[in-house]
């Protein structure tokens, strides 16, 4: 609804600034204003636009300030004393009055208007701020940096008091640049300085800044240097600057500009503001003025056009606050809230209260600070005297519900008034104790900050108690609750205040009951703005409360995390900017343009992505599911299909034929398909752990590790991820905390490998071999190897694994001399050889490592002791007799099992190749001539089975991958559709082993037929020239390369028959055999000492090429300079370069030259001549026998002491990196041989080639190219379904425990240790402060006479005496009880027996201080209604507008006001004209024109309205009516429909209150009287239930309309019943008897229009009538009830006065 407001006028500076009066300087003075005449001429002095920043033309353009446009003199006496010293410029020096100069009524002097404005008459002329100012450019506006205060410059800006909120935030979000608050703290208090203790006010400033920090909140205050909001402004400098966050803390300033000292510091005559103003706080304060807190970040400064008048920005920080209110947060769009909004009370006057109370009549939670003083205290001590009754009433429904009310004793009602009388005066003492009533009117919107010894007092209290409020304020709804905890990033609000005592679940279940989608959807958006925002504890809580993953995770969901969509409104860009910046946004767009992907990053995509980072051998499930892979992300995303956006051509026929159908339907598939329903996934935890992994959002992914599947194979998965992401960045400071991250996974891994491990080591090792159906069919050693995660692979279950691997079927049992001794006499392998089993079982299952196996029984005790990890126990394992079992094998089984051991077949292969060295040397040595010779023709053939070797390994890597998806994999996704639908249509029953369909499952359930291939690959890559690049990059297999290629280049040499070629041969084929000899060391790998020294040497090779790059800087330099000197003018030739060389190299071994430096003649010669045909050798130059040894002798220098001693530095560190973890190195290299030799064949070179050929022929005549092998692997093993959930939940149980361990570890650490000894140590000092302060304020005074304790005394004692006064207390009451019984009872029996004096006096006392007490609040309803209090409410219902402050001495219309300015305002819907409201609006008319209108004090018969008053005749001045009871600050209508009286009833319905026998229960001696109340909507409180006399209609009619229809609602439902209820009420109505006639006190009354009622009780004395039914609210009220009288009620309007003459009348308690 727009309200407009129409006229806005100031505060009266009496009734609203009660702290900035100051003492009569003794003289007039005259007020400041500087020349503002240019501002008026907006054109002057301005500067070109186009020089401006886009900041100074939006200022420009859209903010206006506000000026004077009629000088009307003030007259001298009217508070002429208060005004401070002037400077005017050009009118004297500063601080200097010019006495002779008047004052306009704005508070300006004359000199400032311009010569050229109208002037009008002194003191007779009444001056407006709506008719005697104008909107011009404002002309103050910029930074302004405060001298003394550093270089921190702030933003700041004058306005107009009607400036648009709609500007205002457009200036604060895009100007400025704010981002949007998650909370809003207004603080408001004192406006001058007052003390506090020194811890709270630590307490607060700490406790302040923290609430602000977590939240991201703006802080609101009046910007001004003094009071509560230097308070703030001292907490941003001692705690906010010094937070390490990165968001600042925003704290706006909100002043009056009038009242601004050194204003004119801030304006710019040319009105381009000042960048920046210098701004200089000065040592003495004028009155009336206040300088600006240097430790604010942003000021906006109010301007009405006057000066020296408080308060102007008062309605105009409402109107910002509730803008900013309306605001939603930055949490996701359908988990965003509107920010929300506390006001934090500190100290103040009057003020304070009428702000806190508008604050609660606006639903708006306060914190009041106890202790802080003056109206914070009353507030606080109001509300803990209080008390909070629950009244039972019926809604509209005939439900029952707790409707909180505020109860105040008599005392406490006195207390409140001594208090207010002793803080503010008597003056509108009643209007002060009534705000701070009726602002308790609500309990859930305040909370009290109470800071004492009994609390711990710490920073985080002051700072829950804030955000507690707004969870208050919000009770009943908890989703609301749990958005502004994600906004605030609380989860200690969240887990206390919010999933407490099952009350969220509770919550749930009810809200189920009605609408059973919409607490799972409201969940699910508040937990992916979660996920979104990172908030990893709350994902935690939610999916501890509720949240379940798979219902929640959809493919919509998820394509929004990995697309960032709906954390930002549609219309703001700024999430993508950031996301652009990501590294993961930048790989997926790489992927995502290669694909063709448009618009959005698809899964097809991000599979892609994980491919490449993981490796090949690994294929996400997103790109072999076709519901995952056809997905339409627009049409998901953006709700329009591809269809509609334009398909190209050729992503449609791939399309169409990947699916068999023709174009059309395949589209109109994408449109009505179930698809886009969004199936769950299976494994909703993975797809959201790889999301967090891939965003590097490590405690995401660390929870939702926790809660999947795989533990250990999702560990090394994240820790293969953020690896590869490591090394893909530039970003040193990324990397490293990538590699930090990778660790962290790697180690999680391998904690969880051994706890398996340390429980039972064959269920270990099956974790190990397992293919995981959800992590791209690999196992966990393929993904530890192709990551490089050597340690893993060193643990002892890795180890164990590869130790019975390389003995294939033989026993650990067996030596390695017994299997050397095996392999040169062969007929010993029956009866030495140890085998493992008697038939050929899965070796995994039945083996265990030898050392470890006699320690089975202590290990399964062990795992008896887990009672967290029932673990099976299994006979059979006990029953094995590992050591001494004979071999039942027969005797072909155990002659191919031995043969085909890898350790057998390395032994072979190690034979072979020192025969095959053996051979080529003495081939070398003995038998290399031009004859070929049957030993070289062996040679060859031998060298060809190596090469033919070298290609099966690298045809192996490439054709047992040829699998659909490797084949897919090689083209674009649209490509790899149609290649999957047709393998796995066509060829389904090729690709799965037969031999394994009873123990093995599919992939990925039923949607997916294909399995990997059994034989585990060590290098997978997409096609040939990949997996080449592949095996190149092994040195091992370059140096294979290298050998094989120098011998065909020498073979080629050999049989050239040439002399020279058979010398180049020999030579060749010498190089050759070195190299062949380094290939032996490969060999060495398998030794434990030995290998990690080849990894020594490797490092250090590439270590010595780096430094050879560096060393042959030198030497070139030294060697060409060296030569130059020696033989200067040398012909260039290639022996040039060799002898230039040559220098220099030789020198660093210790070869001077030192004789060819110094070589003369006739050893040498200088004839060219004779030195090139080489009969002599060239002489050196006569000065190169000086200068080279100089030269030489620093770059032995350097080269061999400082170059070579940096080598061995180099060499030193690797080999010390390289011996630190020998282990792990040793046992991946270790690996590598394993594997090597489990995966080749059986026969050794150059029997090989049998082997190469009958793999050949069964690959030609048995297989396909799409073949898999059916032999089972002892690296790879599928399980049926049961087995594998089996193993799956026995790793997780143990994965939870080793979690909740390392966790309780965490907390008992000594950090945490420490700091929880910090904490006690912090709560015992402060309390000791506190006993201090207490002891030294009791003992000041000495034997002062005992005064009443201030408001703020708290005292709390220590828990233990604290029981014990308790305890004393308790029996003290017992005794009493005691004594009063005894005295009750001798009083009966001795009639002479008297009360002892002293309790008699005290009762006498108490009972007359009671009656005191009453009489005072009877007092003070009455005066309430005399002085028209509800009538002068600040803010007007159901607007924004604020009236003008009213006094309570001058509300009477005899009394003069020549200040009063009423605000009008006439609400929308009576302006809309409704048949009960008046069709002329007089108060938009000219004096004259309203005369005759409308006929007041008589009846209008034209309208059919009585507009004589109950009261009689009532003023008319100038055609307006004016209200009997005196001025409200409005004018108009406001929301009532008549000008003058408008007539309503108000019926009381009373009756006996009875106990449950039927008694009338009695108080103080009287009868406790019941009423029929109401509960209202629009403002909260209790009311009578009356209403509007309706055109024509007789207010008996009303009263009994408006009660049936409130009150009793539709309940009665049974006619019969009806009748006779409608009977009865008839008789009682007519029985009724009249209470009050006359003007009613309400919140909507104005100057020109108001209520007037007349009220009737209609009392049941027996009770027979109301006694047979219940209430029932009406459709217009909330509830409805019984309430008791009691003159502690809070009731609308004036309706406590008449239930009090009620209860007078019936002489009922009250």
């Amino acid at each position: 609804m727009d309200k407009k407001v129409t006229k806005v006028s100031p505060a009266d500076p009496m009734d609203t600034i009660e702290n900035m009066e100051s003492p009569s300087h003794g003289k007039s003075l005259i007020s400041l204003h500087y020349n503002e005449e240019a501002v008026d001429a907006e054109n002057v002095g301005a500067a070109p636009v186009e020089t401006m920043t886009y900041q100074q033309r939006w200022i420009r353009d859209n903010i206006k300030m506000r000026v004077c446009t009629k000088f009307v003199e003030k007259p001298t006496n009217v508070n002429s004393d208060l005004l401070p010293p002037v400077r005017v410029p050009g009118k004297g020096l500063p601080g200097i009055q010019s006495e002779a100069e008047p004052i306009c009524r704005c508070g300006y002097p004359r000199s400032t208007h311009g010569q050229s404005l109208s002037s009008g008459t002194s003191g007779m002329e009444d001056w407006k701020v709506d008719t005697h100012t104008k909107a011009t450019r404002t002309n103050a506006f910029g930074t302004v940096e405060f001298l003394g205060f550093g270089e921190n410059e702030r933003n700041y800006v004058r306005v107009d008091v009607d400036t648009k909120m709609k500007d205002m935030m457009e200036l604060m979000m895009d100007v400025w640049g704010l981002e949007k608050p998650n909370l809003l703290i207004s603080v408001t208090g004192g406006a001058k300085n007052f003390t506090m203790k020194q811890k709270l006010k630590e307490e607060f400033r700490r406790g302040l800044m923290k609430v602000a920090r977590s939240t991201g909140a703006w802080i609101i205050t009046g910007g001004t240097n003094a009071g509560v909001m230097k308070h703030v402004g001292e907490a941003v400098r001692d705690y906010g600057l010094v937070s390490a966050s990165t968001n600042p803390i925003i704290v706006i300033g909100v002043a009056t500009w009038g009242c601004i000292q050194n204003k004119e510091d801030l304006t710019d005559s040319e009105c381009r503001g000042k960048w920046p103003a210098s701004y200089r706080l000065g040592k003495k304060q004028r009155p009336k003025e206040s300088f600006l807190d240097p430790n604010h970040t942003h000021f906006v400064l109010v301007d009405n056009g006057t000066q020296h008048q408080f308060g102007v920005e008062i309605p105009f920080r409402a109107w910002m606050e509730n803008s900013i209110a309306n605001m939603k947060t930055n949490t996701g769009k359908n988990a965003s809230v509107y920010v929300p909004v506390v006001l934090l009370v500190l100290e103040g006057g009057p003020g304070t209260l009428e702000t806190a109370h508008q604050a609660v009549a606006n639903n708006t939670p306060i914190v009041i600070v106890q202790g802080s003083g003056r109206a914070a205290d009353i507030l606080a001590y109001a509300y803990q005297n209080s008390i909070g009754e629950e009244i039972g009433a019926t809604d509209q429904e005939g439900k029952t519900k707790k409707i909180t009310q505020t109860i105040f004793d008599a005392s406490v009602e006195a207390e409140i008034r001594n208090q207010v009388e002793e803080n503010f005066g008597k003056k509108n003492l009643v209007r002060h104790c009534e705000m701070v009533k009726e602002t308790l009117k609500n309990r859930d919107l305040v909370t009290v900050f109470e800071f004492s010894i009994g609390g711990r007092g710490s920073s985080k209290d002051i700072d829950r108690a804030i955000l507690q409020a707004l969870l208050r304020a919000n009770k009943d709804q908890i989703f609301d609750q749990l958005k502004l905890a994600l906004a605030w990033n609380r989860i200690d609000i969240a887990k206390s205040e919010i999933f407490t005592d099952d009350r969220f679940i509770q919550y749930k279940e009810g809200v189920n009951r009605h609408r059973n989608k919409d607490v799972p959807s409201m969940l699910f958006e508040i937990m992916q703005s979660a996920l979104i925002l990172n908030r990893v504890t709350f994902v935690e809580l939610l999916m501890d409360n509720g949240v379940n993953l798979k219902d929640f995770l959809t493919k919509k969901r998820l394509l929004k995390l990995y697309n960032h969509r709906d954390l930002y409104d549609s219309s703001s860009n700024m999430m993508q900017e950031i996301n652009k910046n990501t590294q993961l946004y930048q790989l997926l767009d790489k992927i995502r343009r290669k694909n063709g992907n448009e618009k959005y990053i698809s899964l097809v995509d991000v599979g892609c992505l994980i491919q490449d980072l993981i490796g090949d051998f690994y294929t996400p499930w997103y790109l072999l599911d076709p519901k995952v892979r056809d997905l339409d992300v627009e049409y998901l995303l953006d709700g329009v299909s591809a269809k509609c956006m334009g398909m190209p051509g050729i992503k449609k026929g791939i399309l169409s034929m990947a699916t068999g159908q023709k174009q059309e339907t395949v589209e109109n598939e994408l449109l009505t398909s179930d698809e886009y329903q969004v199936p769950d996934f299976d494994n909703p935890f993975q797809e959201l752990f790889l999301w967090a992994v891939l965003l590097n959002r490590q405690e995401m992914a660390k929870i939702l590790w926790k809660g999947g599947k795989d533990a250990t194979a999702a560990a090394l998965v994240a820790s293969g991820m953020l690896n590869s992401l490591s090394r893909q960045t530039d970003d040193t400071e990324l990397a490293k905390k990538l590699k930090e991250n990778s660790q962290e996974f790697s180690n999680l891994a391998i904690a969880v490998l051994n706890e398996c491990y340390d429980v039972e080591e064959k269920k270990a090792q099956n974790l190990l071999i397992r293919e995981l159906e959800h992590w791209g069919a690999a196992t966990c050693v393929l993904l530890a190897v192709e990551s490089n995660n050597k340690k893993f692979i060193s643990q002892t279950a890795c180890q164990t694994l590869l130790n019975n691997v390389w003995m294939g079927h033989l026993s650990l049992d067996n030596q390695l001399l017994q299997l050397l001794l095996c392999v040169f006499i062969p007929p010993l392998i029956f009866p030495v050889i140890k085998f493992k089993g008697d038939s050929d079982q899965d070796g995994i299952e039945n083996l265990q490592e030898k050392g470890v196996l006699r320690d089975k029984k202590r290990k399964l005790e062990k795992q008896k002791t887990l009672s967290s990890i029932p673990v099976k126990e299994e006979k059979e394992d006990l029953q094995v007799d590992y050591e001494s079992k004979p071999s039942n094998l027969s005797f072909w089984k155990k002659l191919y099992y031995f043969y085909t051991a890898p350790v057998i077949i390395f032994a072979h292969n190690v034979l072979s190749y020192v025969i095959f060295l053996g051979l080529y040397s003495y081939i070398l040595l003995v038998k290399f001539n031009k004859d070929v010779s049957n030993e070289e023709i062996i040679l060859i053939i031998w060298v060809f089975s190596i090469f033919a070797e070298e290609v099966r390994q690298v045809t192996d890597r490439t054709f047992s991958n040829w699998t659909p998806c490797s084949l897919l994999s090689q083209y674009s996704i649209y490509e790899r559709i149609t290649i999957y639908r047709t393998s796995t249509n066509q060829n389904a029953s090729h690709i799965i082993n037969p031999s394994a369909s009873n123990n093995t499952q599919s992939f990925r359930g039923k949607n997916h037929s294909f399995h990997p291939p059994q034989k585990m690959q060590s290098s997978s890559t997409k096609n040939f020239n990949t997996k080449l690049h592949s095996y190149i990059t092994d040195p091992w297999n370059i140096v294979d390369v290298a050998t094989i290629f120098i011998f065909v280049m020498g073979i080629v040499l050999r049989f050239l028959r040439f002399d020279s070629t058979l010398e180049a041969a020999r030579c060749v084929m010498a190089l050759n055999l070195v190299i062949f000899f380094f290939r032996i060391l490969h060999i060495f790998s398998v030794h434990k000492q030995l290998g990690p020294k080849l990894v020594m040497i490797g490092r250090m090779l590439k270590d010595l090429l780096y430094f050879i790059i560096i060393l042959m800087v030198f030497v070139v330099s030294y060697s060409i300079a060296a030569y130059s000197v020696m033989y200067p003018n040398s012909e260039l030739s290639i022996v040039l370069v060799y002898n230039v060389m040559r220098l220099g190299y030789w020198n660093l071994y210790g070869e001077l030259f030192l004789e060819d430096i110094e070589r003369e003649e006739p050893d040498c010669s200088f004839d060219d001549s004779v030195y090139s045909n080489g009969s002599l050798p060239r002489c050196p130059s006569a000065v190169s026998r000086y200068a080279v040894p100089i030269l030489m002798g620093f770059y032995v220098l350097f080269c061999n002491i400082l170059l070579l001693n940096l080598l061995i530095a180099m060499f030193s560190n690797t080999y010390q990196i390289v011996q630190e973890n020998t282990d792990q190195y040793w046992c991946f290299q270790r690996y590598r041989l394993i594997y090597e030799y489990y995966t080749r064949p059986t026969l050794a070179p150059p029997l090989i080639l049998i082997s190469h050929m009958a793999l050949f022929i069964r690959w030609i005549f048995g297989k396909c190219s799409f073949c898999l092998s059916s032999q089972p692997s002892d690296l790879i093993k599928r399980f049926s379904s049961d087995k594998a959930r089996e193993l799956v939940q026995w790793e997780n149980m143990i994965a939870d425990a080793f979690m909740n361990r390392l966790e309780l570890e965490e907390k008992k650490n000594i950090e945490n240790r420490v700091i929880n000894t910090q904490e006690s140590i912090h709560e015992l000092f402060f309390k000791l402060d506190e006993l201090q302060d207490l002891q030294a304020t009791s003992g000041s005074s000495g034997q002062a006479p005992i005064s009443k304790a201030p408001v703020n005394q708290v005292v709390r004692m220590p828990p233990q005496m604290d029981k014990r006064l308790l305890a004393l207390e308790e029996q003290m009451q017992q005794s009493t009880v005691a004594l009063n019984w005894i005295m009750k009872i001798l009083q009966e029996q001795e009639k002479n027996t008297r009360v002892a004096p002293m309790l008699e006096d005290k009762r006498e006392n108490e009972k007359q201080k009671k009656e005191k007490d009453k009489a005072l609040v009877k007092n003070t309803v009455e005066e309430r209604k005399r002085l028209n209090y509800k009538a002068r409410l600040p803010c007007y219902p159901q607007s924004l507008i604020n009236r003008f402050p009213v006094p309570d001495h001058k509300v009477s219309w005899e009394i003069p006001f020549p200040e009063y300015d009423p605000v009008i305002y006439e609400a929308p819907e009576v302006k809309e004209h409704p048949y009960w409201a008046d069709t002329i609006d007089l108060i938009f008319m000219k004096p004259e024109e309203r005369i005759g209108k409308i006929k007041f004090n008589e009846y209008d018969d034209l309208n059919k309205v009585n507009r004589k008053s109950y009261v009689g005749t009532y003023q008319v001045q100038d055609g307006l009516p004016l209200n009997p009871t005196g001025r409200t600050g409005l004018i108009g209508r406001g929301l009532l429909g008549r000008y003058g009286p408008n007539h309503c009833g108000d019926p009381i319905v009373t009756r006996w209150k009875r106990d449950d026998i039927g008694n009338v229960v009695m108080k103080e001696g009287k009868k406790v009287l019941e009423f029929v109340a109401i509960f209202r909507k629009d403002n909260k409180l209790w009311s009578i239930p009356g209403g509007m006399c309706e055109p024509g209609q007789k207010v008996s009619q009303c009263l009994k309309a408006e009660f049936t229809e409130e009150a009793l609602g539709s309940l009665v439902e049974d006619s019969n019943m009806e009748e006779k209820i409608k009977s009865d009420l008839k008789i009682m109505m007519e029985e009724g008897e009249e209470i009050y006639k006359g003007i009613c006190d309400d919140p909507r009354n104005t100057d020109n229009s108001w209520l007037e009622t007349v009220v009737f009780n209609y009392h049941d004395d027996t009770g027979k009538v109301l006694h047979p039914f219940l209430l029932r609210a009406g459709e217009t009220v909330e509830a409805a009830s019984w309430l008791e009288v009691s003159s502690s009620l809070m009731l609308h309007s004036s309706h406590l006065y008449y239930v009090q003459l009620v209860a007078e009348k019936l002489n009922a308690f009250f």
